[in-house]
Parts: C-alpha cells; structure tokens; sequence
C-alpha cells in the first residue's frame, strides 16, 4: 500500500525527480497484494491489483536516496546487510506528525491476515507519514 500510495502523491506533487520501488527482506516473490490492500487503495482511487511483490537487491541499495520500512526490525535487517545505508534509512511513522523525520518512531503494524478495518486503519497512517515525506522531498530539492 506504502509503495502505491507514494507514487500516487510523487505524481501529484510534481516531485518528477522522485522514483519509488517497493522490495521486502523476505523471500516471496511475485505474489499479488492482499485483497484488502487492493480494497483499500481503491476505495481511494489507486490501483495495487498489478502490484506482485520482489525482493531487494545489492543494487537497489545502491542507487537508493532514502529506504523508507515499516518496522525496526527491517532497520537492523537493513544495517546488517547493507551497512553503506546509514543515514539513508527511516521509519515510516518517522514522518507521522511532520515534514521533519522524528527518531524513536513506533513500527507500523502490519495488518496482514486481520480484517479489512485493520487495513484502513494502516493505510490512514500510511496516507499521513507519505504526505508528509513528500512535502520533506519538495524542501530538499
């Protein structure tokens, strides 16, 4: 949903410059999105049905300004296999109450096999940190 949305809101905030990639330190790949994902963002006008899921790579950690996840275990996977990404990485709720990333963000749950409310609840946290990353983007230009 994080993905999706943030090339939603790049598109609308005229941030060209701006690429997204989705990529998860777990080992499925090509799976669709959860149907309540899907649900959710198109309740919103966004379409994640094409959405397969992949992993990262050496390289996507090379090229990448900022890795932006969901938890801080996905930090320290982060650290431990990529350590040239320090200072490159954030907590998506780091950017929860502002332009400015925070430190001691909470992870974000992961709604993953719960109801689709669970779903609307993490994309209204989703929808906020990425609104605010993309006015962070705008000031960094």
């Amino acid at each position: 949903m994080a993905a999706e949305y943030m090339r939603h809101r790049v598109a609308q905030s005229g941030l060209s410059h701006v690429v997204v990639d989705s990529g998860g330190l777990m080992r499925f790949r090509n799976e669709p999105a959860a149907p309540e994902a899907i649900t959710v963002l198109a309740e919103h006008g966004i379409d994640l049905r094409g959405h397969r899921s992949s992993g990262i790579s050496q390289a996507d950690m090379r090229t990448a300004d900022l890795v932006v996840v969901m938890a801080q275990g996905h930090l320290s996977a982060l650290e431990f296999r990529y350590p040239q990404l320090v200072g490159r990485r954030e907590l998506i709720r780091a950017y929860e109450h502002g332009p400015e990333p925070r430190p001691g963000a909470p992870d974000l749950d992961d709604p993953i096999g719960g109801p689709i409310e669970g779903y609307r609840e993490c994309f209204e946290t989703i929808r906020t940190c990425l609104d605010y990353l993309c006015t962070h983007l705008k000031h960094q230009r």
